[in-house]
């Protein structure tokens, strides 16, 4: 496998998360075991009421050892109904499409939350991602259903911007079954 260029992306947990904040730590670890041994570099950013990075371009399955301890609950939600996922994918898409072009450029979002402010369209990150040439992959955790009856609730784009790029987006909820399982279906997807 070639090089890749690696993004992750993960959501703020909010107060009404917090049964799933051990789960996105072993979420973020479950990614760095699986990506260890290939030649990865990749960031990670946080969204939710503000876009942070975490952990510049470092080698994946060591720089990601480095940020469980850091996923937090959201101490201000409530406050704000803001949840910047696409100024986040915005800033995501910037720093891959500094990349090396020969490499594979993967992003990876992990979270749950529909997008909420923010001044950037989701058409404005799905024309970005395709043009970027950047595989992206949803992997949507959370304690509650993520769908009702037959109408998907959140990760909407998420799972629209996915397909538009060749990649998946997955209904993990807080299922290390269904994490195991979208994890190895990255790694067989990745161009």
């Amino acid at each position: 496998m070639e090089p890749q260029h690696c993004m992750l992306c993960w959501s703020w947990v909010s107060a009404d998360q917090k049964k799933v904040i051990e789960f996105q730590r072993e979420v973020v670890n479950s990614i760095a075991d699986r990506f260890s041994g290939i030649a990865t570099d990749g960031f990670v950013i946080r969204y939710g009421n503000e876009v942070e990075t975490l952990q510049d371009w470092s080698p994946l399955d060591t720089g990601l050892k480095k940020i469980p301890a850091r996923i937090e609950l959201d101490a201000e939600s409530g406050k704000s109904q803001r949840t910047l996922l696409y100024e986040a994918l915005n800033v995501a898409l910037q720093k891959l499409e500094t990349a090396t072009s020969g490499n594979s450029k993967i992003l990876i979002v992990v979270g749950e939350r529909n997008n909420a402010g923010g001044g950037i369209k989701y058409s404005q990150i799905a024309k970005r991602a395709k043009t970027a040439h950047v595989q992206c992959f949803a992997l949507l955790v959370a304690d509650h259903n993520l769908m009702g009856g037959r109408v998907r609730h959140f990760g909407f784009y998420l799972y629209d911007l996915a397909s538009a790029t060749k990649g998946k987006a997955y209904d993990v909820g807080n299922s290390r079954k269904n994490l195991d399982k979208a994890i190895r279906d990255v790694l067989k997807r990745v161009r």
